[in-house]
């Protein structure tokens, strides 16, 4: 019973979720100005998995006080613009930061479990070895992802601001909302933000 207790605390304590941020990181020095407003981009294989992405990692930083927007709504899922172009319609927005998150590895694990068909449990030991029983395995398979999650500032096209996730989810609301807590407090802990600008 200890035993348990003593797994159970440590799961809780070391995080058993489903998304598990293994760590941040953030620039020694600041960028030359704080950023005023930042979107948030995905880079995914699904265009509607991008949207719900962004959508709702935005509406869970700007619930919790950060000045973030959708990218889905200054570059669409079906157009690839230049560089200039990204960053003239970002710069049109007074948009000055950039949060994009990516897939970074992808992990696949296959079990395979055995399945006991036939003979059964026999009251002797001879009799239990020697009853022939067939075998027969089902096998599972799942995949872990670790995510990188960046934020740039756009005035000097840098990195400030990193987290890597480890994760099973493959529903991008859900992971969304599993690193929306802790990314927005790491990100309003950094100190890279500036008051909107008017």
């Amino acid at each position: 019973m200890r035993a348990s207790l003593a797994s159970l605390a440590s799961c809780v304590l070391v995080g058993c979720a489903a998304t598990k941020i293994e760590n941040t990181w953030t620039a020694g020095q600041p960028p030359p100005q704080p950023i005023q407003k930042f979107a948030v981009f995905a880079v995914t294989g699904s265009p509607s998995g991008r949207i719900a992405y962004e959508e709702t990692l935005t509406t869970r930083l700007k619930e919790a006080g950060l000045p973030a927007v959708a990218g889905y709504d200054l570059v669409t899922y079906d157009e690839h613009p230049s560089k200039e172009e990204v960053i003239r319609r970002l710069e049109e927005k007074q948009i000055d930061g950039a949060l994009v998150s990516r897939i970074d590895r992808r992990t696949t694990k296959t079990e395979s479990t055995p399945v006991w068909v036939g003979g059964g449990y026999s009251p002797g030991f001879y009799d239990y070895y020697y009853t022939p029983v067939a075998v027969g395995t089902y096998t599972t398979e799942s995949n872990e992802f670790v995510v990188e999650t960046v934020l740039y500032s756009l005035r000097d096209n840098k990195p400030y601001w990193a987290a890597r996730s480890n994760t099973s989810r493959t529903a991008p609301t859900k992971f969304a909302n599993d690193i929306a807590k802790p990314v927005a407090d790491s990100l309003k802990e950094s100190g890279l933000f500036g008051p909107p600008a008017r």
